[in-house]
Order: structure tokens, then sequence, then C-alpha cells
């Protein structure tokens, strides 16, 4: 069955992406794979400047021609929760971001690497909680004394929805980021965004500590084994096109982080 897939927006000169609800205590390990697949990637790093891919669009479109404007209105809008999270998302100009639960769930990295690696701080106070760290100068750091921590963000498909597959922002902590590294580092699994290969990732928490089981799942076993129709040429240069880059990333002035270092230290 053919998918339909869903355009999204970078969130370039808009209001920035806002990561994470809350961080979490990540820890992982991953199973080993007797064997990776045979087929090598026809791509590189695929962070695409979402900008540039789109002029390259618009100029590619041909002008319309007159016998469309009486072809029957293309059907739009829809109804239930399923349609308003789509809408939302697309609307909104913010990524998705990827949450990884206690089932299973297949996902295909966009990025050979992360395409954002930065510094975040978490403050425990009503609205706003986390703010990326300025490194330098940096007025929570300086001033307020919190130690940020480090954030490494994958572009992802997610097939929570093996129908309707979204791309999504993964954004992990240290000891993911370093499965992950490792994946990427291992002929078998080496680079982790080639076409053929996709990733089974789960999440389980016990006693406050979170473990990360993400297991390699070859191409020619997702049909059998996960029911998933895998990707062809066609839909995932579609995906490629609207891979997010680090202009996603929200940074608050620094004179706004004064003003907040100046709430905390009066509580």
């Amino acid at each position: 069955m053919p998918r339909t897939l869903t355009r999204r927006r970078t969130a370039r000169d808009t209001e920035a992406y806002s990561p994470a609800d809350e961080p979490e205590d990540e820890h992982g390990y991953t199973e080993e794979e007797d064997e990776a697949p045979a087929r090598g990637s026809r791509r590189g790093s695929r962070r695409l400047n979402t900008e540039d891919a789109d002029t390259s669009s618009r100029r590619s479109r041909r002008p319309q021609e007159d016998d469309e404007d009486d072809e029957p209105a293309p059907k739009v809008g829809g109804k239930g929760w399923g349609s308003y999270e789509k809408t939302k998302q697309a609307s909104s100009g913010f990524p998705d971001n990827f949450k990884a639960s206690g089932e299973s769930v297949i996902v295909h990295f966009l990025d050979e690497e992360p395409f954002l690696v930065f510094l975040q701080h978490w403050i425990e106070r009503s609205g706003k909680k986390s703010f990326t760290c300025l490194e330098k100068n940096c007025p929570l750091c300086d001033d307020a004394g919190d130690k940020p921590s480090q954030q490494i963000a994958f572009n992802v498909i997610d097939f929570t929805d093996p129908e309707d597959p979204q791309i999504k922002v993964w954004q992990v902590g240290p000891m993911v980021a370093d499965i992950l590294k490792n994946y990427s580092k291992d002929k078998k699994t080496a680079p982790i965004n080639r076409d053929d290969l996709y990733f089974s990732v789960r999440r389980e928490t016990k006693n406050k500590k979170t473990n990360y089981y993400i297991t390699p799942v070859k191409e020619r076993d997702l049909l059998d084994d996960w029911d998933i129709e895998p990707l062809g040429e066609e839909e995932l240069e579609e995906f490629d096109a609207k891979a997010y880059d680090e202009s996603i990333l929200q940074v608050t002035r620094r004179n706004e982080l004064k003003t907040l270092v100046r709430e905390i230290l009066n509580d």
C-alpha cells in the first residue's frame, strides 16, 4: 500500500525547537547481530539544508495547467486523534520528538552521525525548563553553578505506525549516543543510515534506571519479522529532503538567562 509522506518544516526563522520535556537517566546495551546486511549505502551524511531543498523543489515545479482547475478538489483534513497529531506537527514548524517506549519500535536513521550536539541546562521551575548552554560566559554555568548535560540529535524515520512512517528527531544522552557510535564504527552496521539497515528500539525503566535496547534489523527481515514494508528509494529520498538541521536549536539570549539566574538565586 503506498504511503503518504507528511511534509515537515524546519524551525528556521521561527521560535525554535524545544527539547524533551524532562531529562532521563539513560543506560543501555545492545544485542549482538550475527550478520549484517550485505548492501552498502548510496548516501553519505544526509543532513540537508531544507531551505535549499525547498528552493530546488520550487524551481522544478511546472506552471499550473489550465485543465488542472477542473480537477476534483483533493481530499484534505481528517478525523480522530491521528489527524489531530499529523496536522499539529505539519503546522507548528517544530520537529516532533521520537520517544522510545516499553514496546519495540522500528526506526531508520537518516544521519550517519549526529546532526546536532549541544549542552543543555535543566532548571526545575514552572514554565520552560530546558535552556541551551551558551558554553562561553553562560550565566547558568558561571552564576547559578548549574552543570549542563550533553544532548545528541539524530533524524530518524519512526515506524510506530507502519502504514504512515514519520520523520522525527531523536534526542539522546551520552549513553545511547555511545551505543550508536559503536554501531557506526562496526563494519557490519556502518554507516547506521544504510538503506538496507533498520533498528528496533525499546526503553525499559526499573528502579529509576533506564535501559535502551537497540538492535540492528536487516531489511530482508522487516516484512517477515515485523510486518513492515521496507522503504523504497524514492521514499528515502523524500525523507532525506525533509531532514532537520541545526537551525532547530533554541538559544535563549544572555540577558534573559541573567534574569533567570536572578529568579533562581532569589528563590
